[in-house]
């Protein structure tokens, strides 16, 4: 491929005193229950970032610049001065009226604002790790399209969960792509989707209204013209976002770029098989197993609302990051 790929992650240490001091002055009101969306394991660092950067210069050495968005934090053990690595703070990508804030999602609307960002990046979660050796042909065509896996799928009304950014976001789409747009641009009956996708689209076209996608909890592949695109047609509503300090159900999320990319047609099939989501909240053994095999190349381990034992699963998950990926990366400091 002749066109750069960049790579950026968020990332936050929710141990941090500044940070938690910062955090206290405005979350008084904010539900904070174990099972909130802006509860203490939303943020969470488990201490295995370390081997997220190790997964990306062992399995994907081909990556132009990896940016690390943070809110003014930065790992104890990163090397800053690694020329693939550059550290974006809140500020210089958010409206300083709006800062701080506390939720993933107008960070991730305004991803699109980093300086000497390539147009072609791929954006992960601190929670995405690759497991395996990956291609710029996993992520992008050979003409710069993002590739994804996805298919028509009600959205979940889960309490805690994703799902009233999700109605935010389709809520944007169709009013932009009618249904039968959205149908014959979504390539969601083509082969290449997997069986299971196909089937699941099959049961929702005859639906009146589109009633949502799959999403498949893996690295996004995106361009930075879309992002571009769709601020410049619902700029109100993203900053909108932009100003929620904490998760809000009137938000948006990062998932509103890549959907205008399905519903436009303008995205290639990706591989179903490439990766997949899992939780901590049921690890063991065959868990542990999965995730030093190599099967997936990409693995999303989600921290869940009800990890039985943390101590231990702590020990088990760095232990077996530790056996993947053994070897300091070029990004730590020696």
């Amino acid at each position: 491929m002749n066109f750069p790929i960049d790579f950026v992650v968020t990332w936050v240490d929710g141990s941090d005193p500044i940070w938690r001091e910062k955090k206290s002055r405005y979350d008084g009101s904010i539900d904070t229950s174990k099972k909130s969306m802006n509860s203490e394991k939303a943020y969470r660092d488990w201490g295995t970032f370390k081997y997220w950067f190790r997964g990306v210069e062992k399995f994907a050495p081909w990556v132009n610049k990896v940016y690390l968005v943070t809110d003014n934090q930065k790992p104890d053990w990163l090397d800053i001065s690694n020329e693939k690595l550059v550290v974006v703070d809140h500020k210089e990508i958010i409206f300083p009226d709006y800062l701080p804030v506390f939720s993933a999602n107008p960070i991730e609307s305004n991803l699109h604002n980093i300086s000497g960002l390539s147009e072609q990046f791929v954006f992960f979660n601190d929670d995405m790790y690759l497991t395996a050796p990956v291609s710029p042909s996993d992520f992008f065509s050979e003409n710069g399209l993002p590739k994804y896996n996805t298919a028509l799928s009600p959205i979940i009304p889960e309490r805690f969960g994703t799902g009233n950014f999700q109605i935010n976001d389709m809520e944007i789409i169709t009013s932009y792509f009618s249904r039968n747009e959205i149908l014959k641009n979504g390539k969601f009956f083509n082969p290449k989707q997997g069986l299971k996708n196909i089937v699941k689209s099959l049961l929702y076209r005859n639906s009146q209204f589109i009633c949502g996608f799959w999403e498949s909890h893996l690295p996004y592949p995106l361009l930075k013209s879309t992002m571009d695109l769709v601020w410049e047609k619902e700029k109100a509503i993203l900053e909108k976002t932009s100003a929620s300090r904490f998760r809000n159900p009137s938000d948006t999320n990062v998932w509103l770029f890549k959907y205008w990319q399905i519903a436009s047609g303008q995205y290639a099939i990706g591989n179903p098989k490439l990766g997949g989501l899992f939780s901590l909240d049921n690890a063991g053994s065959e868990f542990w197993d999965l995730l030093n095999s190599g099967k997936y190349q990409i693995m999303c381990v989600n921290d869940g609302f009800n990890v039985q034992d943390e101590e231990q699963v702590m020990k088990e998950f760095i232990n077996t990051l530790e056996k993947l990926l053994p070897e300091k990366s070029s990004f730590e400091l020696l």
